[in-house]
């Protein structure tokens, strides 16, 4: 079979290969675009036009994070997050914006926000730290022309992260976590009622924050997801409650499964960061590739999705 990967805005057919433990199998998709060029089908979902992103604040070494006695490199973190936003610029345009000292957290642009074409549902923290973020947030949507829908108006109790919204460009599948309860996806279902929305629960005791933070789309129909405790449960529901099935493609590690599949072209951890997920990686062919240091916002539990807002 001939086979051209996408690669930035070329559009032809992605071939996706992926080993397994005992057996290799392939998985190609042909996308198909209209007259004027415009993606066609589900694979519309995963061609992007833009991408916001902030700045990295000298208080993000007060970030949020599950071990208390790490010490963040901001200059060290500061060059990842640069490599980061130089590898979408490649892809698409970048919008960033300069980050208030005010939010160590906020250069994790993906938790005020999630964002599909011109409808933007706007979070709801838990976390004292982070509640400023959303309406800095919000503000700088509408200034982008976005339909908004706020969290906290509809149901001042509910919560909700946008690390734990997954959109397979079919379906939605939402984490219950501890910044995601069951009024966050009541909610978010009614703003995003076109759409099939899943609660999926995220193991408690496993150290995962999001349901992101063990999963994300690595292809057309692709999903990613650590093979552990917290993965296999998460897995299951996805399987017995989606409205499609998909592929699977289990790491190790679970935040190694984080991944930006944004048009044609994988950012995913680096070697360095998780060693024993990149055989993982490496099984998949033909598809524009980038290892994307992340050490420094791994140690705020961040994963690679969380800096940036990808916008159809």
């Amino acid at each position: 079979i001939h086979v051209t990967c996408v690669c930035g805005w070329k559009m032809g057919s992605v071939w996706l290969r992926r080993v397994g433990p005992s057996a290799s199998f392939s998985l190609y998709r042909l996308i198909t675009t209209t007259a004027n060029g415009e993606v066609q089908g589900v694979e519309k979902w995963f061609t992007f036009r833009k991408a916001i992103v902030s700045t990295v604040p000298k208080s993000f070494r007060n970030a949020i994070g599950k071990e208390t006695d790490r010490v963040i490199d901001v200059a060290k973190a500061r060059q990842q997050h640069e490599y980061y936003v130089e590898q979408l610029k490649k892809l698409v345009d970048v919008v960033q914006f300069q980050c208030s000292e005010e939010f160590p957290d906020g250069v994790y642009v993906e938790d005020p926000a999630v964002v599909l074409q011109n409808k933007a549902i706007i979070t709801r923290f838990d976390h004292k730290i982070r509640k400023g973020e959303t309406a800095y947030m919000k503000h700088f949507l509408e200034n982008m022309g976005m339909e908004i829908h706020e969290i906290e108006k509809i149901d001042p109790e509910a919560r909700l992260e946008g690390g734990d919204v997954l959109f397979t460009g079919r379906e939605f599948f939402i984490g219950l976590s501890t910044g995601t309860d069951k009024r966050g996806v009541e909610t978010f279902a009614k703003v995003f009622s076109e759409w099939p929305v899943t609660a999926v629960p995220v193991l408690k005791g496993t150290g995962v924050l999001h349901l992101k933070s063990m999963s994300s789309m690595a292809g057309v129909d692709v999903i990613a997801i650590g093979d552990t405790p917290a993965g296999n449960e998460a897995w299951k529901v996805i399987e017995s409650e989606g409205s499609h099935k998909y592929e699977r493609l289990a790491f190790p590690d679970d935040n190694a499964a984080n991944c930006v599949f944004i048009n044609g072209t994988i950012l995913h951890c680096s070697r360095e960061d998780y060693p024993n997920s990149m055989h993982v990686w490496e099984s998949i062919r033909d598809v524009p590739r980038v290892e994307v240091p992340n050490s420094e916002h791994i140690k705020a539990d961040a994963s690679l999705t969380c800096p940036s807002i990808r916008i159809n």
